[in-house]
């Protein structure tokens, strides 16, 4: 079929299509859809699809020509768009749409594609981007180890009196002004001191009581202030393990000593940070680029992509309260850098003809399975790259990793240096 097509530019994603289907090439389709349209056809006095073509002619012309635009207008647009060698990602817009029996159909489809993305030429020093050193010390590395300890901690039942951290099982009992019980008010609490309510003025009132013992005093347990009495009927205290070879071996059974595995603890936190630093180079390394090339962002993958947002958070059982205005508010930034970037990435690797050859993806996976020494581990290698999109997701990963490479030999690095310990977030191990 020959068409006769006109595209027209609207802005840099947006094309209007023209599309004109002559009536010759054309009427064996509407004889299609006019016989459907007749085969359903029920009037009363004749059999359903058995109404005379003049009676059909004369009361349902205007009807068969819309089904036939209705039934038709998709494949001619295909057609189109294989002509002109177009590739919408949004469902086309129609408008303009002219179409009677006996004559040409015309009609006009709007609709998105990929954005031509301008890539400069690449050459040094393009950005400047800053690579981060963190520096931890050895007060870092007794914390990590006291976390470990702490984490490895069993809970026993104390009978001294409470310290700050104890956890306390306790009978309330809420009383009036004079000390006298209020009926019906009395419950079990559990608590930990240093924590909610006993915190501030209320971390000592338990000072040198013990179990069994009882304290009067004023709380706030989520009604207001109110006078209770609380007798301590257990104290609970998360007691360390003893940093010792026997401790070390359960960790680590290959450690030898206490200093081979604090060795290790402090390459493990070593390797962390580097990692660490390599991520938000990474990361500052693509948003430079993308506001260098600042790619156009089309409409249409926005809202689908904030779509795709709004309905993960909203079936995530912890986020069903969040408002849809709220969720695209504080995810707009997000998804507009993430969708430019991806733009970036694409056009980069075209422009440069960055290739991952299947070979390379099957060789990564088979030397991840051969240098595997836990059987078990390995097993799980193999099934987890036998799902085809595991497998292209590792194919993306080393694209990234090739076009990120590319992207540092033509950026400007600046070294810094910065203390753990002064960062502001501080650093949870």
């Amino acid at each position: 079929m020959d068409l006769k097509t006109k595209s027209k530019k609207i802005n840099n994603f947006t094309i209007e299509l023209s599309i004109i289907a002559k009536w010759n090439e054309i009427q064996s389709d509407y004889e299609k859809s006019k016989a459907k349209f007749v085969k359903t056809l029920k009037l009363p006095g004749f059999r359903k699809g058995k109404v005379p073509p003049s009676i059909v002619k004369n009361q349902y012309s205007s009807s068969i020509d819309l089904a036939f635009v209705e039934d038709f207008s998709e494949k001619y647009f295909i057609l189109a768009l294989q002509q002109e060698k177009l590739q919408p990602i949004n469902q086309a817009g129609l408008k303009d749409i002219d179409f009677s029996f006996g004559s040409d159909f015309s009609f006009k489809a709007e609709f998105e594609i990929n954005p031509e993305i301008k890539v400069p030429t690449l050459k040094k020093n393009m950005v400047t981007v800053e690579k981060i050193e963190f520096l931890f010390d050895n007060d870092e590395v007794e914390q990590t180890i006291n976390n470990i300890l702490n984490s490895q901690s069993s809970i026993d039942d104390v009978k001294d009196s409470p310290k700050e951290n104890d956890y306390l099982i306790c009978s309330i009992q809420e009383i009036d002004n004079s000390g006298l019980p209020i009926i019906g008010s009395s419950e079990k609490k559990y608590f930990q001191i240093g924590q909610e309510p006993l915190i501030g003025k209320n971390l000592t009132i338990f000072d040198g009581k013990k179990v069994s013992e009882s304290v009067n005093t004023e709380l706030d347990l989520g009604n207001g202030k109110r006078n209770y009495s609380i007798t301590l009927e257990s104290i609970q205290r998360r007691v360390a393990p003893n940093l010792d070879l026997e401790f070390i071996q359960k960790m680590d059974p290959s450690c030898k000593s206490i200093d081979e595995w604090k060795k290790k603890i402090e390459e493990s936190l070593s390797r962390e940070y580097n990692n660490k630093s390599l991520e938000i180079f990474n990361s500052s390394l693509i948003e430079s680029f993308v506001k260098l090339i600042d790619p156009p962002l089309p409409s249409s993958m926005f809202e689908n992509y904030m779509n795709n947002i709004v309905h993960d958070i909203r079936h995530n059982q912890k986020y069903t309260h969040l408002e849809e205005d709220k969720i695209r508010e504080d995810y707009k930034l997000y998804a507009e850098n993430n969708i430019k970037w991806f733009l970036v990435r694409n056009a980069i690797i075209d422009r440069e003809n960055i290739q991952v050859p299947d070979e390379d993806v099957k060789d990564y996976i088979e030397k991840a399975i051969q240098n595997e020494t836990d059987e078990k581990r390995k097993s799980e290698i193999e099934r987890f790259y036998k799902k085809p999109s595991n497998v292209q997701r590792l194919k993306d990963d080393m694209f990234d990793e090739k076009l990120i490479h590319l992207l540092s030999s033509f950026s400007k690095i600046k070294n810094v240096t910065k203390h753990t310990k002064d960062l502001k977030d501080g650093h949870n191990h």
